[in-house]
């Protein structure tokens, strides 16, 4: 085993000469030991690696759970856990055999683990406090009875509230396009709401930009929704920074709910 490790250390560590790595990969190739233990001193130069914790695949890195975890290899926690496996392995490092291999395969597995909790635990966290402060039925009804220039906010609003999301933000444009004289603050709301439940994070941002353009008093409803919006992307910083910037004043729209919000992420 100390052969291996200190022939795995010369390979990765690109000391080798081109014969020597050749001869080397054949016996990876044949040797199934060999080509563990080489697998797994690979993924543990990657968890101690100081300027790249996880650049294994870069494709992988791309979509929104890699950067959750990214995030969270960014945090506290994850620094303060990293600096506990290291010291541990430095601690048998000087150790032989077995045993080194033994430690070796526990920081591994912490590492497994600690990736399974953030993809199931984290983002199951994240949608379940989406759902509980959406509250999508606490948003004001816009239907008025019995007028029929309102005809497009009735039907768009009781689409909204049939879930079918797509055909209300449709109807909606409708209203925004048509020759109104004044449009309904509460219709940015809707359609902002509507393109966040399709997950259309950039079209409901682009609407509730333009709710707080409005300078109504539903207008400074508009970054309790932006907050709604980065709840669902998992974008904890801006989500953290935006309710910051709900809780420095009391009067601010759901300022209560925001405090709760942030204690929770």
């Amino acid at each position: 085993m100390s052969n291996f490790l200190e022939e795995i250390d010369k390979y990765l560590d690109n000391i080798m000469t081109r014969e020597e790595r050749r001869a080397f990969e054949e016996r990876v190739d044949n040797d199934s030991t060999l080509a563990e233990e080489l697998k797994l001193q690979k993924d543990m130069r990657t968890v101690y690696d100081d300027n790249d914790w996880i650049e294994g695949d870069k494709t992988a890195l791309k979509n929104d759970e890699a950067k959750q975890l990214r995030n969270f290899f960014a945090s506290d926690e994850a620094k303060s856990l990293k600096a506990s496996i290291t010291e541990v392995m430095d601690n048998n490092r000087l150790n032989s055999g077995n045993k080194r291999f033994y430690f070796l395969g526990i920081a591994a597995s912490i590492i497994v683990l600690m990736t399974i909790s953030i993809f199931v635990f984290s983002e199951s966290d994240y949608n379940d406090l989406y759902a509980d402060n959406i509250a999508l039925e606490e948003i004001p009804s816009m239907i008025t009875r019995g007028e029929e220039e309102n005809e497009l906010i009735n039907n768009a609003q009781t689409l909204f509230e049939n879930k079918k999301y797509r055909e209300a933000s449709d109807v909606f444009s409708k209203y925004h396009n048509s020759d109104v004289d004044t449009i309904d603050p509460l219709s940015y709301i809707y359609k902002g709401v509507a393109h966040l439940e399709l997950n259309e994070f950039d079209k409901a941002l682009g609407q509730f930009g333009l709710l707080e353009q409005t300078h109504t008093l539903q207008s400074k409803k508009a970054d309790w929704y932006r907050a709604m919006v980065y709840l669902k992307q998992e974008e904890k910083e801006k989500l953290r920074q935006i309710l910051l910037q709900i809780t420095s004043d009391s009067t601010n729209y759901n300022f209560e709910r925001a405090k709760a919000l942030l204690e929770d992420i």
